[in-house]
């Protein structure tokens, strides 16, 4: 995410949990679809887009997720 550096004037980028190797991502079916999304970037194209910016995560990513059954509530069809 980008944040304002105060004593710059300017955002800055900090890196955070999904530039790992190993991403233990749990229920996922419960993230709204936008994060679903994101996440998919990531495990399809090996990077992340912040702000227009593309930042590459490392060359071995793994997800590990678990996810609900489709019949409870406040769950979001997987693409």
């Amino acid at each position: 995410m980008s944040i304002f550096n105060q004593k710059k004037g300017e955002f800055e980028f900090k890196p955070g949990p999904v530039f790992t190797n190993i991403l233990l991502a749990d229920e996922i079916n419960r993230t709204t679809p936008r994060s679903q999304s994101s996440l998919l970037e990531c495990m399809e194209e090996s990077q992340v887009t912040v702000d227009g910016t593309t930042y590459r995560l490392p060359k071995v990513f793994m997800v590990i997720a678990t996810q609900n059954p489709i019949e409870l509530q406040g769950t979001y069809p997987l693409p």
